[in-house]
């Protein structure tokens, strides 16, 4: 992993974007808990790590608790480079980790948490019509939601880290993931069919009722987030 990748180091490139995009979270979060008068607020994380929640400041919420339910196709690993053991350290923290898909929450009711987020997941679902049913199910199982994406026509990749892959059609995009990245055909092959990058556009046609807010990476658009009106 490239040294601006690594979100372990806190003066990385991708843990300084991290925070900024965690500054409008946090003040969403309060936002909800002032609005609901919350002493513990419940969180659905869709697709979502321990890492993840690393960079979030629980200390600042003295009198809250957070109750952050983590959903993956596989349970979430707690050894996870020992961020779970370190996340203990706060009080007002619990973990749920539940296996299920984001594309299908018929388990649970309408509005069961208080805030449904995810954060570069819609674009790992598939095809559009699970990004539309992942939309969906995002918006219903929460209060409010607070969903990130990666746009299209930012001009670096950033799954693979690579400038203008995501442009080339599929046989040229294999052939530079086989090359510079090292996969086999059929990990490229599926590569471009399991990651379509969302324009803003089409992320806001998702989430056609929400406030969405464009970050920005030397005045190009990095990525969107969408969040719900209050």
């Amino acid at each position: 992993m490239s040294k601006h990748q690594d979100l372990t180091n806190p003066n990385s490139l991708r843990s300084k974007i991290r925070r900024r995009r965690v500054k409008h979270l946090v003040n969403f979060i309060n936002q909800i808990i002032d609005l609901k008068n919350l002493n513990t607020i419940k969180i659905c994380d869709l697709g979502g790590t321990y890492r993840y929640w690393m960079v979030f400041p629980f200390s600042d919420f003295k009198q809250v608790n957070f109750e952050i339910t983590l959903v993956n196709i596989e349970e979430a690993i707690q050894s996870e480079n020992e961020n779970y053991q370190k996340l203990l350290n706060h009080s007002n923290l619990r973990f749920i980790s539940e296996v299920g898909n984001g594309c299908d929450m018929s388990h649970k009711e309408d509005n069961v948490f208080h805030l449904t987020h995810s954060n570069s997941v819609i674009e790992h679902v598939g095809d559009w019509q699970n990004i539309k049913k992942f939309a969906k199910e995002s918006q219903r199982i929460g209060c409010y939601f607070f969903v990130q994406t990666p746009s299209y026509w930012f001009p670096i990749e950033p799954h693979y880290v690579l400038p203008f892959v995501h442009f080339f059609p599929r046989p040229i995009h294999t052939k530079l993931l086989m090359i510079l990245k090292k996969r086999s055909f059929d990990k490229a092959t599926s590569n471009f069919e399991e990651n379509p990058m969302l324009s803003y556009k089409e992320f806001k046609s998702l989430y056609n009722k929400s406030s969405l807010i464009t970050e920005r990476f030397f005045f190009l658009n990095k990525s969107f987030i969408a969040k719900s009106k209050l």
